[in-house]
Formats: structure tokens, C-alpha cells, sequence
């Protein structure tokens, strides 16, 4: 468990220094249940992994690292410290208790991947994932994190016909502006570089889509997009659009 400690700290502190790629997948089944995942590959830091050598002990063990970490397991270990968050917060976390984190490092084929996976019954359980699952990550690692990740969330809409993305303007405090901007300044050399992708799998063709320059897959039930991560932070409603499907 120590070595595992160990790297998730390196972790933490490449990921500030090193751009990587993010993919958020969703995979929508016909009753509008389905799987969503963020996906992050920072396998860009693997030569800066091995650059410092043995300042980490954990340089042998650390070469094949695969495990799955349920977040409910995270939870009951730290319930007396969640007890301690607001009603909202737990309620918030209690939300995503079934969310798995995939963990891989192949050091020898500078492979490295954090994927969090989420199962949802609708996809009204996927507004502000991505703020929830960041709380998850700081409750494992056991950081206080109190900057928000975004100053917008995502909310998600399927009946069946239409998909919709929607990208909505948070009210925030004067505290949590200052705190959002102290973040984004702090990750500006992060965010150069780094992608951010959408890989939609749908269970029929997609007829059309707000978005320009989507991809598609030969049957048109999967829609690829890619975009720079410091453009769409700047302007996170690029990735507002609507899916029509036949």
C-alpha cells in the first residue's frame, strides 16, 4: 500500500507539469441507461517518471501497476472525515458511490491511465460528474480541495430522439472566483498541450449534430470530437451542442 502511496503522489505532482489527454465517454444503452468514463492518459509522463530515477523507492514495483479502486470501499474508510462535510457534499459524494477507478502504469511501454467509470440508471445522474468525481479523487487522496474545477457545469438530456450537452454558467462567490482563477493560473502550462475528447457511442445512427467537424464511425452510432483543452476552458460552450438521432 505504500508503494501504491507513493506513486499516486508522483502522480499528483507530474499531472501539474506535464499536459496529457483527457476522454470522456459515454455509452447510452436503448432504455437511456448506460456508462460514462473520464479517461485520463498522462503516459506523456512517463519519461519524466523515469528521468528521476531513484528519488522514488518504488522504481521496480512501480513498473506494472493495474488495479481497479472502488470508490464506495473510499468512503467507508473515510467516513468520519465526510461526516464532516456539508449535507449537499455528502449527499453529492453518496451519489457516486458506485464509481470505479481504473488505475494502469506500464512503465515499459510508457503507458499511463486513470479512468474513472461510472454505471448510470439516467443520464440525469451525470449533472456536474466532473466536479464530483474531482471531490472523489480528493477524498481518496485524502487533499482539500476547494477550488472549483469549473466555473460551468455539464448537464446531460436523452429521450430517446435527442441528446443534448449543455454548458451552464455557474453562481459562484467572490471566494470561489478567486480560488478558480488562482487554479487556472497555477495549471496554465498544463493546459497547453493537452486534448480534451468526447467519444459518444449512441444505440442509433446519429441524423445530425450542432457540433462542426464531428467524427463518425461507419454506422454513425459513435461521434468523435476533439478539442485543445486551454481553448475549451476558455470558452467551455464550444462543446455545447445537440445530437439528433434516427
Amino acid at each position: 500500500m505504500k508503494k501504491l502511496t507513493n506513486f499516486i503522489i508522483l502522480f499528483i505532482t507530474l499531472i501539474t507539469l506535464t499536459s496529457c489527454q483527457f476522454t470522456e465517454r459515454i455509452d447510452i444503452k436503448e432504455n437511456g441507461s448506460g456508462v460514462y468514463s473520464l479517461e485520463m492518459d498522462m503516459s506523456a509522463m512517463m519519461g519524466a517518471m523515469k528521468q528521476m530515477g531513484d528519488s522514488i523507492e518504488t522504481t521496480e514495483e512501480m513498473k506494472v501497476i493495474d488495479t481497479i479502486i472502488l470508490f464506495k470501499d473510499i468512503i467507508a474508510e473515510k467516513k468520519d472525515s465526510i461526516s464532516k462535510l456539508s449535507k449537499e457534499e455528502q449527499a453529492s459524494l453518496k451519489a457516486i458511490e458506485d464509481l470505479k477507478i481504473h488505475m494502469m502504469v506500464d512503465e515499459k511501454n510508457n503507458k499511463m491511465i486513470s479512468d474513472f467509470i461510472f454505471e448510470f440508471n439516467s443520464i440525469n445522474e451525470l449533472a456536474n460528474i466532473q466536479e464530483r468525481i474531482s471531490k472523489a479523487q480528493s477524498v481518496k487522496d485524502g487533499k482539500e480541495n476547494n477550488a472549483p474545477v469549473s466555473d460551468t457545469e455539464v448537464k446531460y438530456s436523452y429521450n430517446g430522439k435527442k441528446f443534448t450537452r449543455k454548458v451552464i454558467k455557474k453562481k459562484m462567490t467572490d471566494k470561489e472566483k478567486e480560488a478558480y482563477k488562482k487554479s487556472m493560473e497555477q495549471s496554465a502550462s498544463f493546459l497547453d498541450g493537452s486534448l480534451y475528447k468526447l467519444e459518444y457511442h449512441f444505440p442509433k445512427a446519429i441524423k445530425s449534430t450542432t457540433f462542426n467537424g464531428a467524427l463518425f464511425s461507419e454506422d454513425r452510432k459513435t461521434m468523435y470530437i476533439q478539442a485543445d483543452m486551454k481553448t475549451i476552458t476558455e470558452n467551455p460552450k464550444l462543446l455545447e451542442f445537440e445530437v439528433i438521432l434516427k
